[in-house]
């Protein structure tokens, strides 16, 4: 569960550090370890890669 959704924290945290994965839970309101815990739906997906999109600045498909 939560494969995707951890796998976009992580791509966060590698491209803008601890503070990029900070900004993510804050836009998204799921800390990494709840996301893990989660079912990886269109909804929250959708969710997360347009806050990780933000928050990288470049279209998140791309580079999972």
């Amino acid at each position: 569960m939560g494969e995707k959704l951890e796998a976009i924290y992580n791509l966060v945290t590698q491209k803008t550090g601890f503070k990029g994965r900070i900004r993510l839970a804050a836009v998204t309101g799921v800390s990494k370890t709840k996301a893990v815990e989660m079912e990886d739906t269109d909804k929250i997906l959708k969710k997360f890669k347009d806050a990780a999109a933000e928050i990288i600045g470049k279209d998140v498909d791309e580079l999972l």
